[in-house]
């Protein structure tokens, strides 16, 4: 309903041309967040998500799409290893802003157990409850990152 109500605003005068691929991955990306956490970082944050929040998460996610998608000649030529261009350096970082932001989506969760929704992190805290092995922090991060 909002991509629609977007949409008109855009577009409510005169017809234009409109770029729906920005649009629809915004759509995809919130869809996918309000699942496993319960927050939208695209668009309005009507559901509790502040704004720097949202620009914090919105940065991780671009650097991680600009480094971590990127290929290096080192993953193709073993022998260009050796000159790393700081590509290792940049991907350690990255790696450490990605984990120290959803340990605070998974350290929010835990905090506020009686005010958070039928999330998919909800759902793995209580697992991790019962079974605290199986269910560590790392495990659940890691299927943050992949869900």
């Amino acid at each position: 309903m909002r991509l629609i109500l977007k949409l008109s605003e855009n577009s409510h005068k005169d017809f234009k041309k409109v770029k729906l691929r920005p649009l629809l991955s915004e759509l995809a990306f919130n869809t996918i967040m309000r699942m496993v956490c319960g927050k939208r970082f695209y668009g309005d944050a009507s559901d509790g998500t502040t704004a720097d929040e949202a620009k914090k998460f919105r940065d991780v996610i671009d650097e991680i799409q600009e480094v971590g998608l990127g290929s290096h000649l080192g993953d193709f030529v073993p022998l260009f290893m050796l000159l790393d261009f700081n590509y290792r350096k940049k991907l350690k970082k990255v790696g450490e802003k990605m984990d120290a932001l959803f340990q605070g989506l998974v350290d929010d969760h835990r905090k506020n157990k009686e005010e958070n929704k039928d999330t998919m992190i909800d759902h793995l805290l209580s697992l991790q409850e019962s079974q605290p092995d199986d269910y560590s922090d790392q495990f659940i991060k890691g299927l943050i990152m992949v869900g």
